[in-house]
């Protein structure tokens, strides 16, 4: 079956709640690392998270990866792999120099930035509900994050966190393009080998060599989840998702990985419900409505090229 007929047996909705589904294994990631970041410099645990994955994942589909690995893919999972590896550098030696929650906060801002990226790539305006959705979105993020901590200084980890949001921003626009036509598994085990490279390399740089005493049963149980949910499943459903869902709708939902740390942390009583946070989460409910309910006929043509398999113009 010609691959254009069989993208159109599922609605859109489908390869959205896809994208959602990557934002909830990330936020979940949250409450793991809370403890594995202390005993592992957070370089190395990237290196290593990103390590075992590309194994994991590329054991597993093996076959599949011998019969798509090619050119296309290389340069396609070499660029995305790069900047969104980068982005996780830069936005964790951010962390030194801000709060979590300044760090998360700004970290949204990429859901504002993705449509302007993919208007400097694609040469396509974005559409006033992406723009509305997104600044909705960040402001709720805000609530979200932020809590109590109101101040305005910015200081160099905030400037840091802001640099790996542009990253982000970059990769998913540039994955619009690059990535219509690559198998998304193939792909996925490309960018993790990527992702691991740039860390550890950042890692040789920036921070000492993990302590060996570091690597308990309890740290080997939380790399569990980030290998096989948070970078695994998280990243397939994020690129088959984002083979069918516009650059920016795209970059919104995948913005709610913050939402679902904030959720994870009540749940798991390492914060408590504020009205701050209900405010942020109702914020964040409009700019979902305003996404799905208020898409303007550019976003619908969009979306339908999307569909049917069409390379933006460049």
């Amino acid at each position: 079956m010609p691959e254009s007929v069989s993208r159109k047996e599922l609605p859109s909705i489908v390869y959205k709640l896809l994208i959602l589904s990557a934002a909830v294994f990330w936020g979940g990631s949250f409450v793991v690392l809370k403890d594995a970041i202390d005993a592992v410099p957070p370089s190395w645990l990237l290196a290593i998270r990103f390590s075992l994955a590309a194994i994991v994942l590329g054991l597993i589909c093996h076959r599949r990866i011998a019969e798509n690995l090619d050119r296309s893919h290389l340069v396609a999972g070499g660029i995305t792999g790069l900047l969104n590896g980068l982005g996780y550098l830069i936005q964790n030696i951010g962390l030194l120099g801000t709060t979590p929650g300044r760090n998360a906060f700004i970290t949204g801002i990429y859901c504002v930035m993705t449509p302007f990226f993919y208007w400097a790539f694609a040469k396509r305006r974005p559409a006033i509900h992406n723009v509305v959705a997104a600044l909705l979105c960040v402001a709720g993020l805000g609530f979200l994050s932020l809590g109590d901590d109101l101040s305005l200084a910015i200081g160099w980890g905030d400037i840091l966190t802001l640099v790996s949001a542009g990253f982000f921003a970059a990769e998913i626009a540039s994955y619009a393009i690059l990535a219509k036509d690559e198998d998304p598994i193939t792909l996925t085990v490309v960018q993790f080998v990527v992702y691991a490279i740039v860390c550890a390399a950042g890692g040789l740089i920036t921070e000492p060599l993990p302590d060996g005493s570091a690597f308990t049963p309890e740290f080997w149980q939380q790399m569990a989840y980030l290998v096989l949910c948070s970078s695994c499943l998280a990243t397939i459903a994020q690129n088959v998702g984002q083979k069918h869902v516009p650059a920016a709708e795209a970059a919104l939902f995948l913005s709610f990985e913050s939402v679902f740390g904030v959720l994870f942390s009540v749940l798991f009583g390492y914060e408590s419900l504020t009205a701050l946070l209900l405010v942020g989460f109702g914020l964040i409910f409009a700019s979902m409505l305003v996404t799905e309910l208020m898409p303007s006929p550019e976003s619908r043509e969009a979306e339908r090229r999307l569909a049917e398999g069409e390379r933006p113009a460049l």
